[in-house]
């Protein structure tokens, strides 16, 4: 049973992932990921499978805010339709093998990947790496069924939306920053639905917990989604009225502390079982 502490740093959780979400236009899923990882710790889950179900529940959660992202850039045109129905056949089949492979990974190798994926993009931040774009105009289909396969297992693997890698793609195939944001926002939408069934099909059957289906633990998408949806038109306010440099600098220095720390466990703990 979660106590009223618990309840409350759930809460906090989502609306801080919302508002980072809005503030940085990402998925959520690098807030919100370790976030699960040391609250599950907190709330005694079973430690082998901690990162499982932080990844797992993300996921679930990620169905909801991608909706609501996805909605608001398709409003304002932002979304570049052709591309995700280019991209979804094999955005699908990556999402669904990453899966399958972290749920056979141990969670203390899982964490470490994991780390490895906050300390690169904090540091792709805060050397304000972009690459250059060439002419406008649609990314070639064979290209994109390359970087749709990578993008899925990567966010299959990690339980996080594709922001740190389509965003570049995009960017890099001619479309504006605007466009970028939004078709990449409609790329988290697949990703969080077929992450989600993954989850709920492709897990280890070792891992039985109460409020536990596959790696998705309910009581933390209950509390975490609808804050996440709530916090984010806030962060989206909020991105105006502070300078994006400072803005990107605080956030990259926030993964760099953390991708840090869960790789300081990992070798804590790989030390110990040496």
């Amino acid at each position: 049973m979660l106590g009223g502490l618990d309840i409350g740093l759930f809460a906090v959780l989502g609306l801080s992932a919302g508002i980072l979400s809005g503030l940085f236009g990402i998925g959520g899923g690098m807030v919100i990921v370790p976030g699960l990882f040391y609250l599950f710790r907190l709330v005694n889950l079973p430690s082998d499978w901690l990162m499982h179900l932080a990844a797992g529940s993300s996921m679930c959660i990620m169905v909801f805010t991608s909706i609501s992202s996805a909605w608001s850039h398709h409003l304002k045109g932002d979304v570049q339709w052709p591309i995700v129905r280019r991209i979804l056949p094999t955005l699908a089949i990556g999402v669904a093998l990453g899966k399958l492979l972290s749920c056979r990974l141990n969670s203390a190798y899982l964490e470490c990947v994991f780390g490895l994926f906050l300390v690169f993009a904090a540091l792709k931040i805060l050397l304000n790496w972009l690459p250059k774009p060439k002419n406008p105009g649609e990314p070639s289909a064979s290209l994109t069924h390359v970087v749709g396969t990578v993008l899925g297992f990567k966010s299959g693997v990690l339980g996080i939306g594709g922001g740190a890698i389509s965003v570049p793609f995009l960017l890099y195939s001619g479309l504006p920053m605007s466009q970028a944001s939004g078709t990449s926002a409609a790329f988290t939408l697949p990703i969080a639905l077929v992450g989600t069934l993954s989850c709920l099909t492709l897990s280890n059957s070792d891992l039985v917990l109460p409020l536990v289906t596959g790696t998705i633990y309910w009581p933390a998408v209950a509390l975490v989604a609808p804050l996440t949806m709530l916090g984010a038109p806030l962060g989206t306010r909020l991105c105006h009225q502070i300078p994006s440099a400072q803005l990107k600098r605080c956030f990259a220095l926030f993964l760099l502390v953390i991708g840090l720390r869960l790789l300081l466990e990992f070798s804590q703990a790989f030390v110990k079982a040496g």
